[in-house]
């Protein structure tokens, strides 16, 4: 029996989308089917380049695709329906922006290289402005290294409702990161354009509902991620983390040189891992890492130095066990990222 696009098709016709409980078909999610003799290749897309329910989707396509008399290999190729397919879809369909109707702030935290701690500043500075009684979210951009989840203490996965994916929410504040998507150990390997395309996504087409604040984790350096931050939405304000070491200052330019390029204020830099407290001592440190280089960058480019965070081991506990540090008031670190916080506020009232 010769194997047809109609014979593909009748395959894979009850096979529904879980969200919209409708088959993928009917929908018009098979873009593409290419038949090559015994192999077959099939073009899928999803309602949204986050679906939670791609890789079920996936699988089932797979495996409706060997189920086919003839069909020895099957190929899988996921992509993502464009605005028009999507108003074919949901009729009234959300606009590209619609998650971010009622955001009132979007705070980008920023690093020129890895390692000097962004994602832990990310999630401290949204639980703190939580605290203040700031309705908070917390977006985790750093989409080949999404750590937020594991920081804020959570395996949930988010759902679908018409287009829209809803955020997770932990210790009050809303979160969503490609690893909530994922699942725990899965590694997310994307190329440029689907990268760009799923920022997109998480900013528009996530329902993140009344916010004072929604806080951007990017990845480090100036890849693709800062760039589609930076030129897709209004930005409030970036905080740039660095360390103490000099020779950070060569990475923190080419960053703010990035969004000075884009006209995105640069609010304010946080210099971590900034001092050891001795045991024993009250006031004696010790700089495991040097000093000056979080005052030489502020001052080097003009802006507030936020505040400084001391290396403390509570801080890594915390994000290692899911309950980061900013929860505890009685710590240094908590009452330092309070200090950042309250500097950061003013300096997003000043530039006002």
């Amino acid at each position: 029996m010769s194997i047809t696009k109609e014979t593909v098709l009748e395959a894979l016709k009850d096979i529904k989308d879980p969200e919209l409980n409708r088959g993928i078909v009917e929908l018009g999610m098979i873009q593409n089917v290419e038949i090559a003799g015994s192999a077959v290749r099939v073009t899928v897309a999803l309602t949204m380049a986050g679906c939670p329910f791609k890789d079920q989707i996936k699988e089932e396509v797979r495996s409706a695709l060997l189920s086919i008399p003839g069909i020895e290999e099957a190929r899988v190729i996921i992509t993502t329906m464009t605005s028009e397919q999507r108003a074919k879809v949901f009729g009234n369909a959300p606009s590209e922006m619609e998650g971010m109707k009622d955001v009132k702030n979007v705070v980008a935290v920023a690093s020129g290289k890895g390692g000097v701690g962004k994602s832990t500043v990310s999630v401290n500075l949204a639980l703190t402005l939580s605290k203040k009684g700031y309705k908070t979210g917390i977006l985790d951009a750093d989409m080949h290294g999404p750590d937020i989840p594991v920081m804020m203490g959570t395996k949930e996965r988010p759902v679908g409702s018409r287009g829209m994916l809803m955020p997770l929410e932990k210790y009050g504040v809303k979160l969503m990161s490609t690893a909530t998507l994922a699942g725990e150990g899965t590694p997310v390997i994307w190329r440029g354009p689907l990268v760009n395309k799923a920022i997109k996504e998480f900013l528009g087409h996530v329902e993140w509902g009344e916010l004072d604040f929604l806080v951007v984790d990017l990845p480090p350096g100036t890849g693709d991620a800062p760039l589609t931050v930076a030129s897709t939405i209004p930005i409030s304000g970036v905080v740039v983390v660095t360390t103490p070491q000099r020779v950070a200052l060569e990475d923190v330019r080419r960053s703010i040189a990035l969004f000075k390029t884009h006209d995105v204020p640069v609010t304010g830099i946080v210099e971590n891992m900034s001092y050891l407290k001795l045991p024993g001592s009250d006031n004696e440190v010790m700089e495991v890492f040097g000093s000056g280089g979080g005052e030489k960058i502020a001052k080097a480019f003009k802006l507030p130095l936020l505040g400084k965070i001391p290396l403390d081991p509570a801080i890594r506990e915390g994000g290692d066990k899911g309950r980061p540090v900013a929860l505890d008031d009685n710590s240094d670190a908590a009452r330092a990222f309070e200090e950042i916080t309250d500097n950061f506020l003013a300096a997003l009232q000043q530039k006002d």
